[in-house]
């Protein structure tokens, strides 16, 4: 029985640590901008956390259609401590990304 009680208090502990670990980890937007226009939008933000994003879109023609074109990057920090970044392209020739690679910080 001394066992039972031992394994539930150790898990209670556990479980207790856990949630306040997860709560003190919760990014936050450091900065946040978004501008709507007559013919697409910018927007960029970035968190606590080490992850960023910046968009560009406008309207595009091709041919007779009509569509939105945009352009932007992501990047965040791996588990392994490296930033991947991410710049991309997405418009009538379809989604074209480029990724690379940060060097882990030494923080």
């Amino acid at each position: 029985m001394q066992t039972a009680l031992k394994l539930f208090i150790v898990a209670s502990v556990t479980a207790i640590i856990l949630v306040v670990a997860e709560k003190a980890e919760s990014p936050t937007i450091i900065t946040e901008r978004t501008i709507l226009r007559q013919n697409g939008y910018d927007f960029e933000f970035q968190t606590s956390d080490g992850v960023s994003r910046k968009e560009e879109a406008e309207l595009i023609t091709v041919g007779d259609h009509q569509g939105i074109g945009v352009k932007g990057s992501y990047s965040y920090i791996g588990p392994n401590g490296q930033q991947y970044i991410v710049t991309y392209t997405a418009d009538d020739k379809g989604f074209q990304p480029q990724i690379s690679i940060s060097p882990a910080s030494n923080k």
